[in-house]
């Protein structure tokens, strides 16, 4: 399978990420976040056994996988993650903070 589209929006309390998975079920996904990256990644294996003995030996492939990774802005509640998947969209809402967070500022002298 190839990687999923994804549609990001934004409003004044959130950032929005929409994720199309038909096919998945929600134990499929796995996301995490990293160093101010979202990465979000599923993987499913085909349910099938061998007519003969019900089991295999050995399985070298999936039956689907991917990964997607996204850079969070400064503004993001990272602890407040939330998503929910129905209907083949995996919906990812990332909350904003009240104030934007800014990075620690240094100055530089030139010499």
């Amino acid at each position: 399978m190839n990687v999923p589209a994804v549609n990001v929006s934004e409003t004044e309390k959130e950032y929005k990420l929409t994720i199309a998975a038909p096919g998945l079920e929600k134990p499929d996904f796995k996301l995490e976040v990293a160093d101010d990256m979202l990465t979000v990644s599923a993987e499913k294996t085909r349910e099938e056994k061998d007519e003969k003995n019900g089991r295999y030996n050995r399985r070298e492939y999936n039956y689907t996988s991917w990964s997607r990774s996204f850079n969070l802005p400064d503004d993001c509640e990272t602890n407040k993650i939330d998503a929910k998947y129905e209907n083949g969209e995996l919906k990812i809402s990332i909350p904003k903070t009240e104030v934007k967070q800014r990075k620690n500022v240094q100055s530089i002298a030139i010499k």
